[in-house]
């Protein structure tokens, strides 16, 4: 006698536009992400290098800790990015004027020049999220994101 399988276990919940917000947020972002990804890599950088490199555009002479928090990735990770970036020349260590122990991170000409040409990079991402949702969809969709962050903080 062949066993009958439930309905609800022949289809995944978000087939038929169900599932979580979790996930729905995770769709968006891997979406948004490879976008992103093929932009930056045009300009031979990653993600996380382009995102490190507009951060010191916006505060030059952060400290590795000030960045990892701005980022939001491991120290590890911020020593292995900045290392990768010095190297390229894309961004510089100085000495800080009040602990010479402690290196601030600047953007190198070169830093800057890459950055000015790839900063248009989310263009395509925006240009395709406002073909989709009208000017106050979008508002909206921001202010519930920065909601759901805030609590995720909060609770989290």
């Amino acid at each position: 006698m062949a066993k009958t399988i439930p309905e609800h276990a022949t289809q995944i919940p978000w087939e038929k536009g169900g599932g979580t917000i979790g996930h729905w947020v995770k769709q968006a972002y891997i979406a948004m992400r490879r976008g992103l990804d093929a932009s930056v890599r045009k300009a031979g950088m990653t993600t996380t290098q382009w995102q490190a490199l507009g951060v010191l555009y916006h505060k030059p002479g952060l400290t590795h800790s000030e960045l990892e928090k701005h980022l939001d990735i491991e120290a590890p990770s911020v020593t292995s990015l900045v290392n990768g970036m010095e190297r390229k020349g894309w961004v510089r260590r100085d000495k800080s004027p009040d602990d010479a122990r402690v290196k601030q991170l600047h953007l190198t000409p070169r830093g800057l020049r890459l950055l000015e040409g790839v900063r248009q990079a989310t263009v395509p991402i925006e240009r395709a999220i406002a073909a989709a949702l009208s000017e106050e969809e979008r508002e909206t969709l921001k202010r519930l994101l920065r909601t759901v962050v805030e609590a995720l903080k909060e609770g989290g």
